[in-house]
């Protein structure tokens, strides 16, 4: 047990010497940043670790003990566009973060033009360029942008859009809202408007799909199909007036 005591001691001796002649062993060169392994946004996790390496710039060449892990996990999720981040101390002179991105499901539209993802949970991602956007269904309306309810619903929405038949999540191009009818989703190809109103999404998206493969069947393409009633579809094709 002396022994043993006694070469710990000479250990951490030398250690100190070491790093007393050789300081910048213990200082942080090196911050890597890492996707997390469960997800695919590679390109957003560019522009998080983009805009990331300039403030972290203000750390490098602290002590490898001194570095504050809290007020730098603080940092990391400020940026709005991040949906979770894991910071690692590595010895002696790296730190190694871990940033999963949020995965955006729709594409806000704004009225001048830019385009602010939509993240799972809602919320609004930084705008990005028209030719940066991602391709996702199109939210359009000033609504969108200050109520959080209608983000939520509006996803609900497209969560319950099948990914087969006659009416799939891929089909959806558009989807726009107001108070008096609810909310209308826009079908690229077939050009036709969806009414579904603001509540029983799932139902009402049963009784599309079904009323969409009959069209289909008989090569009538409808202009507007309304589902806002509770047991019935009003279909209004594109010869009617």
């Amino acid at each position: 047990m002396r022994w043993t005591l006694v070469i710990l001691f000479l250990v951490a001796g030398l250690g100190a010497f070491v790093i007393q002649r050789n300081p910048r062993w213990v200082k942080v060169e090196n911050f890597v940043i890492e996707l997390a392994e469960d997800s695919q946004e590679e390109v957003l996790f560019q522009r998080i670790s983009t805009s990331l390496r300039a403030q972290l710039a203000a750390y490098q060449g602290e002590y490898f003990w001194d570095l504050p892990l809290k007020k730098l996990h603080e940092l990391v999720s400020r940026d709005k566009r991040v949906k979770s981040v894991e910071i690692f101390r590595e010895f002696p002179s790296q730190v190694r973060i871990k940033i999963e991105p949020h995965t955006p499901v729709l594409a806000y539209l704004a009225r001048d033009g830019r385009i602010y993802p939509v993240a799972t949970d809602g919320a609004l991602l930084p705008a990005v360029a028209v030719a940066d956007a991602p391709d996702l269904p199109v939210l359009r309306g000033d609504a969108f942008k200050d109520e959080l309810g209608l983000r939520e619903l509006a996803i609900e929405l497209l969560s319950l859009v099948p990914t087969e038949g006659s009416f799939t999540k891929k089909d959806v191009s558009e989807i726009v809202y107001s108070p008096k009818e609810g909310f209308k989703v826009f079908i690229s190809g077939a050009r036709s408007e969806l009414k579904f109103g603001d509540s029983d999404f799932g139902p009402k998206i049963s009784r599309v799909q079904k009323v969409l493969s009959y069209l289909e069947s008989q090569s009538i393409k409808g202009r507007v199909i309304d589902a806002r009633f509770s047991k019935k579809v009003v279909v209004r094709v594109r010869n009617s007036p």
